[in-house]
C-alpha cells in the first residue's frame, strides 16, 4: 500500500520543553491511522505542524514520496491536508453553504451567486451522505451536525488527508455511530484519516493502525488488531496502570451528613421537578445522553442559569439568592466542561490561575497589594498535591498540556476551601494516565469530606468513581442508581442506558433485592 504521508526525524522545542524529539511516522493511503499518547506526548504539536500552525525546528515531511515544506495553513491545505480541531471553526450566524465555502464564495459581477453556492454545497453533502440543508444557519445545528459540516468543509478543499482531533469529545453514542459511518465512507473513497483520541475503545473500533507517542518520542506504530487495550496503555504511559480503575485502597468518608439538597427545581421547557441530595464525602454522578439538560440543571444550581421554581439548600438552609457569588460564599466550587473558553486563563501564569479566586485573601491586611510569598507558598502547595507539571510558577498556562491545565483549574477550586465541588466533564480530552490521577484525587477529596457532583458523558467514568448516579432524560430524573449488585437499580451500563433513553425508570430503595 502506498505511503501517502511520511514524517522523518521531526523535532520541535518550546522554552523549557522538547515537544517532539526525532519523531518518524509513516501513514498509508486509505487507512484510518490513530495517533495516541498522554497529554504532553506531542500529538497536538505534530498535528499543528502538519496543519501549518507551527513550523518544525528540524526534520522532513514527504507527501506521495515528494519532500514537502509546509509553511502555513494555506500551504497545508494546498498539499491536501485538512485539520478538524476539537473546537469548531464555524461562523454561527452564517449558513452551512457560506461556512463551507467561506473563502471561495462564487460570485458574478461582484455579487454572491447564492444559487451556485447552494448547488455546490448540495452536491458535496450528497456525496458525503450528509442530510443537512445548505441554507440552515450553523447555530441551529446540533454539535454532531456541526462536526459533519467541519468534515464537509475539509473535503471541499479536495483534502486527501484528514486529521481529526478528538472528534467525538462532545458527541452522544448515537452521534458517534453516525460519525463512524461517515469516516468509513471517506475511507472507501480513498481518503486517509489521522485520528487523534483518548477514547481507547474508539481506537480499537475504527482504526487500522496506531502510533504511540510518549514524552515527544515515537514509541511504536502497529496494526491496531495486533495489540490490546492494556498493552496500549502501558506503551502510552511507560508503566503498568492496569489498576487505574481500582480505587478501593482509599478509605471512604462517612456519607450520612447532607450537604446540598435540591427540591423540585424547575425551568419551564428545560427541566422539571428535579430533586436530589448530595452528602458530605459522597461522589454523586449526573448521567444522561447529550441534550438531556443535565448541564442546564447544574448550571442553575451554581446560579449560572435562572430557574422558575424550587429551592436549593446548603446544610439544610435555603439560598436567599441564587448566583455564582452566593454559591461561592456557600463554599461551592464549579468547573466548566469548556476548559478553553470558560476555565483557563491561558495568557496568565500557573500561579495566577490557581489564586485568581482568592486574591482578596492574599492581600496584605494594611494595604491593597498582593502578598507574593504567600501566593507562591499556596500555589506550590496545591501544585505538589495535584502533581501539576511545569517548569516555573510563572509559566504561561497555554504552554501546559491539557491534563495539567485541568489540574490547575481544579487547584483553583480547592484553593477556595470549597465543601461542595461541581465538575462538568472533568476528564474530557485527558489521557488515561492523567485520568487515573484525577480519579484518585477525587476519591481522596471525598475521603476528606468534600461533597462532589460529577456530570459526565462517559458511562465507564460514572460506574468507576461514583457512589450514586442520578440519570436525566428530557429534563427529568428517570433513575437513581447505586453500587449494589443485589438491587434492580444497580449501577451498570445497561441500567444507565435504559434510564438515559427513557425506556425504564429505576430508583434505588435501601434493602431491596433483585
Amino acid at each position: 500500500m502506498e505511503i501517502i504521508l511520511e514524517v522523518k526525524k521531526i523535532s520541535k522545542e518550546f522554552p523549557g520543553v522538547k515537544a517532539l524529539d526525532n519523531v518518524s511516522i509513516e501513514v498509508k493511503k486509505g487507512e484510518i491511522h490513530a495517533v495516541v499518547g498522554e497529554n504532553g506526548a506531542g500529538k497536538s504539536t505534530l498535528m499543528k505542524i502538519l496543519g501549518g500552525q507551527l513550523m518544525l525546528d528540524s526534520g522532513e515531511i514527504y507527501i506521495h514520496g515528494q519532500k514537502t515544506k509546509i509553511t502555513g495553513i494555506q500551504s497545508s491545505i494546498g498539499h491536501g491536508i485538512s485539520v478538524i480541531y476539537q473546537e469548531f471553526n464555524l461562523v454561527p450566524e452564517l449558513s452551512v453553504a457560506e461556512n463551507i465555502f467561506l473563502t471561495r464564495l462564487p460570485t458574478g459581477m461582484k455579487v454572491l451567486n447564492i444559487g451556485k453556492l447552494n448547488k455546490m454545497t448540495t452536491e458535496l453533502l450528497e456525496k458525503l451522505k450528509i442530510n443537512i440543508n445548505p441554507t440552515t444557519i450553523i447555530r441551529e445545528l446540533s454539535v454532531s451536525e456541526q462536526q459533519m459540516i467541519e468534515i464537509a468543509k475539509a473535503i471541499s478543499y479536495n483534502a486527501e488527508i484528514l486529521i481529526m482531533d478528538e472528534p467525538t469529545a462532545a458527541l452522544s453514542n448515537k452521534e458517534v455511530i453516525q460519525l463512524f459511518d461517515l469516516i468509513r465512507d471517506l475511507k472507501e473513497q480513498g481518503k486517509t484519516i489521522i485520528y487523534v483520541s483518548h477514547r481507547l475503545k474508539e481506537i480499537f473500533e475504527i482504526t487500522d493502525t496506531l502510533t504511540v507517542l510518549r514524552d515527544g518520542k515515537h514509541v511504536l506504530t502497529i496494526p491496531t488488531a495486533e495489540t490490546t487495550e492494556d498493552e496500549l496503555v502501558r506503551n502510552m504511559v511507560g508503566r503498568d496502570i492496569s489498576n487505574y480503575y481500582h480505587l478501593d485502597e482509599i478509605k471512604k468518608h462517612d456519607v450520612s451528613q447532607e450537604m446540598l439538597r435540591i427540591e423540585n427545581l424547575t425551568k419551564e421547557g428545560v427541566f422539571n421537578d428535579i430533586s436530589f441530595t448530595l452528602h458530605k464525602g459522597e461522589i454523586l454522578g449526573v448521567g444522561g445522553l447529550m441534550g438531556c439538560k443535565r448541564e442546564e440543571i447544574v448550571r442553575a444550581i451554581f446560579g449560572l442559569e435562572r430557574f422558575d421554581s424550587g429551592q436549593i439548600l446548603m446544610e439544610g438552609k435555603p439560598f436567599e439568592t441564587i448566583s455564582p457569588i452566593t454559591a461561592m460564599k456557600k463554599k461551592i466550587a464549579y468547573l466548566s466542561e469548556d476548559r478553553k473558553n470558560a476555565g483557563v486563563l491561558s495568557l496568565m501564569s500557573v500561579s495566577d490561575n490557581i489564586t485568581i479566586s482568592i486574591l482578596k485573601k492574599l492581600c496584605h491586611k494594611l494595604g491593597f497589594y498582593l502578598d507574593v510569598p504567600q501566593e507562591k507558598k499556596l500555589s506550590s502547595h496545591y501544585s505538589e498535591d495535584l502533581d501539576i507539571r511545569f517548569t516555573s510558577m510563572r509559566q504561561k498556562l497555554f504552554s501546559l498540556s491539557g491534563g495539567n491545565q485541568q489540574k490547575v483549574i481544579l487547584a483553583r477550586a480547592l484553593a477556595t476551601e470549597c465543601e461542595v465541588l461541581i465538575l462538568l466533564e472533568p476528564t474530557r480530552g485527558i489521557d488515561v494516565g492523567v485520568k487515573s490521577e484525577i480519579y484518585k484525587l477525587l476519591y481522596t477529596l471525598a475521603a476528606k469530606g468534600i461533597a462532589i457532583l460529577v456530570v459526565t458523558s462517559e458511562m465507564t467514568e460514572l460506574i468507576t468513581i461514583c457512589d450514586r448516579v442520578i440519570v436525566i432524560h428530557q429534563g427529568a430524573i428517570t433513575g437513581e442508581l447505586v453500587k449494589d449488585e443485589n438491587s434492580p437499580a444497580n449501577l451498570n451500563e445497561e441500567n444507565l442506558m435504559q434510564c438515559a433513553t427513557g425506556n425504564k425508570s429505576l430508583f434505588y430503595k435501601a434493602g431491596e433485592s433483585a
